[in-house]
């Protein structure tokens, strides 16, 4: 099935890649989660949801692709779906949910068309760049802030109390995490949310699995399955938080799968760049997948690229680390007792890693640069993607303009500035 002697691989070094994408992407079964709840959703039926999603999405791509990518929710874009969209535009779940679906459908036919690749290709990468590092900015925020190590107690931000036990364990864990970063140690992540946990124990921040086990039947997803709410579908507002959702998904999985190939070394890369477009349908078909179980969308996590270092070369890989993920599913006692203030840490590195795209940015050119500082700012202090993205992407076309050099702005870019504008009126004049 996965050809494994077609790819130069064996059984054996699928199997070791799979465990190893697992270990260095399993962080996500508590930080998920965390994440998630703070926009009032079911923890426990969050962690089953999120492990659920990364066990459908990652045997998708396995059986669709044959790519040794491991998909789970997306880290980043799940802050978009809590802060933005719930909590910042007062959306319930199933509107939020439902919008997740409408991106998904979307992207499963884009996937399916040559304008993939055109709306890729006309896309700015400046922009692309902006997003994410903004995207990377609300995560630090989002830690920063529910952990308490920052507080606006007078109005503005200041550091939290450290006589907290909490705020202590962030910064123990914070040295712990940025210790194993510095020694280039391939776990840092999961390993400083396990040492976060452990010592939150005595600090009685961590709570210990009620009756002591670490085993269980998996929680049941209560209301989070297959609960949409299309009532805002014809709104402005709604629109532009689909096209967000569309946008994030794209830019992640053209940026992620690229890095992924990048890393098999320029040559191999080449022989698997012809399946980059059932590794789009594949993403495609697991953001469904996560809509349907009531989550924020599933994307293929940048994690992977340990398991693709270390010879993964096919879905059994894939496979190998979705069945991971459906061991922990029966682990949730342990994952669930990890505090929000262990995977703090976590997301500042996972701001790290989205913030470093900005390094490409042209600084010499002030219509490139400039635009995506914009979005990059608006979004890390307002926690507002869709509205941060449309003046951004209007300044740039204004810029363009005005620097005479309108002939770069793509259709693509006309026609999502024409919709960008028109919100814009909407809001103004209504």
């Amino acid at each position: 099935m996965f050809k494994l002697q077609e790819h130069h691989t064996t059984p054996l070094i699928e199997i070791t890649a799979g465990l190893t994408t697992f270990c260095a992407m399993a962080y996500v079964l508590a930080a998920n989660p965390a994440i998630l709840a703070q926009a009032g959703g079911p923890q426990k039926a969050l962690f089953t949801a999120t492990a659920l999603a990364a066990i459908l999405g990652s045997l998708t791509m396995a059986l669709v692709a044959n790519l040794p990518f491991a998909v789970a929710p997306g880290m980043g874009i799940n802050a978009i779906f809590a802060f933005s969209v719930i909590l910042g535009l007062g959306y319930t779940w199933p509107q939020a949910v439902s919008a997740v679906l409408l991106a998904a459908v979307l992207f499963f036919i884009l996937s399916l068309t040559p304008l993939r690749e055109k709306i890729l290709r006309d896309i700015p990468p400046a922009l692309q760049y902006s997003v994410c590092g903004g995207v990377g900015l609300l995560i630090a925020g989002i830690g920063l802030i529910n952990s308490g190590l920052v507080t606006f107690k007078t109005g503005w931000p200041g550091l939290g109390d450290f006589s907290q036990p909490s705020v202590r364990l962030v910064l123990i864990g914070l040295v712990i995490t940025a210790s194993l970063l510095a020694l280039k140690f391939r776990y840092a992540v999961l390993a400083g949310i396990v040492a976060s946990t452990l010592l939150g124990l005595p600090l009685e921040v961590t709570q210990a699995p009620a009756g002591g086990d670490l085993v269980s039947l998996p929680p049941g997803l209560g209301p989070l399955a297959f609960n949409f709410d299309f009532q805002l579908i014809g709104t402005f507002d709604f629109f532009a938080v689909v096209l967000v959702f569309l946008f994030i998904a794209i830019f992640d999985s053209l940026g992620g799968f690229l890095g992924l190939f990048s890393i098999m070394g320029e040559a191999e890369a080449e022989t698997y760049r012809p399946k980059l477009g059932r590794a789009f349908v594949a993403d495609s078909l697991a953001m469904l997948i996560s809509s349907a179980l009531g989550i924020s969308p599933n994307t293929a996590y940048g994690e992977s690229g340990t398991g693709v270092a270390a010879g993964g070369r096919t879905g059994l890989t894939a496979l190998v680390c979705a069945l991971c993920f459906g061991v922990a599913l029966f682990c949730s006692p342990i994952f669930l007792a990890i505090p929000f203030a262990a995977v703090t840490p976590a997301l500042l590195v996972v701001s790290w890693y989205m913030l470093q795209p900005v390094s490409r940015l042209d600084f010499n050119d002030a219509t490139e640069s400039f635009p995506a500082i914009v979005v990059l700012v608006f979004i890390g202090l307002t926690w507002k993607i869709s509205d941060s993205l449309a003046v951004g992407w209007l300044i740039y076309i204004m810029m363009k303009v005005v620097a005479g050099r309108g002939r770069e702005l793509t259709t693509t870019v006309n026609v999502v500035g024409l919709i960008f504008a028109a919100k814009a009126g909407w809001d103004i004049f209504r």
